[in-house]
């Protein structure tokens, strides 16, 4: 007898509709269409390893990862549009499996971001460096600090890509002095804040580390963090901060 197609609740379509974003992954469709002021759904639920597999399907896949051994587990589901959702179940092959599996791979990995956000705190006043990035324009600050930078080509790796690369020495040549100077100022009004700041970053990035992924990757799950902490007008802000701390030795070494 085969698996039974699992009906997933409200809250369960919801979940994994956000967790496309609303669009068809593969197509960028959306999945919702307006008629006459509604909304209409405009996908299905679809198995990325299929919920009864044929013996050719078996076969084609047998050495490929699966996400999940519960056939009907939500890692093992995307919403597709429903163009999407026929071709790739017929006819099924390896190259578009691949693709659906690190796709979600990618989408999972987000959602677990998310929910270590709550989890792992940043002190408050780091948004008053963020704003100070959009409100002041003297960067070549002329307070002297006195620090032993460490090259960031030093640092960072292949996995990081070359026009992030860049971004990140661009902003620690423009910004590292300025973000310094302001760290130091929050230091005369609270003694050591500055270094709780470094220990939470140095933590979070410990964390992603723990999770095996590669360098670009911890600098977007960073970056993103950052950014759900302060609320920035752009990720450039954010980028800046993060790039600064790369710089400081907090993040990566």
């Amino acid at each position: 007898m085969g698996n039974k197609r699992h009906q997933y609740s409200p809250a369960q379509n919801v979940a994994l509709v956000a967790q496309v974003s609303r669009v068809c992954p593969l197509c960028d469709e959306p999945l919702f269409y307006q008629k006459k002021g509604k909304s209409y759904k405009n996908y299905e639920i679809a198995h990325i390893y299929p919920l009864n597999p044929t013996s050719d399907e078996i076969e084609l896949l047998k050495n490929e990862v699966r996400l999940s051994v519960d056939i009907n587990h939500e890692d093992n589901v995307i919403p597709l549009c429903e163009v999407c959702h026929g071709k790739f179940d017929k006819p099924r092959t390896v190259e578009e499996y691949q693709n659906l599996v690190a796709i979600k791979k990618k989408l999972i990995q987000r959602s677990g971001q998310e929910s270590l956000w709550k989890t792992y705190a940043i002190e408050d006043e780091i948004s008053e460096i963020i704003n100070s990035l959009y409100d002041e324009d003297n960067f070549n600050d002329n307070c002297e600090i006195t620090y032993s930078p460490k090259r960031v080509d030093d640092k960072l790796n292949d996995t990081i890509t070359r026009p992030t690369k860049r971004k990140i020495k661009n902003n620690v040549r423009d910004y590292y002095v300025f973000i310094k100077g302001k760290l130091a100022l929050l230091d005369q009004n609270d003694p050591d804040l500055s270094e709780m700041i470094s220990q939470q970053i140095k933590i979070f990035y410990l964390k992603q580390k723990r999770f095996g992924y590669d360098q670009q990757v911890i600098f977007e799950n960073i970056v993103a963090w950052i950014n759900s902490k302060t609320k920035p007008d752009s990720n450039d802000a954010s980028e800046i901060l993060a790039s600064f701390f790369i710089q400081n030795c907090e993040i990566f070494e």
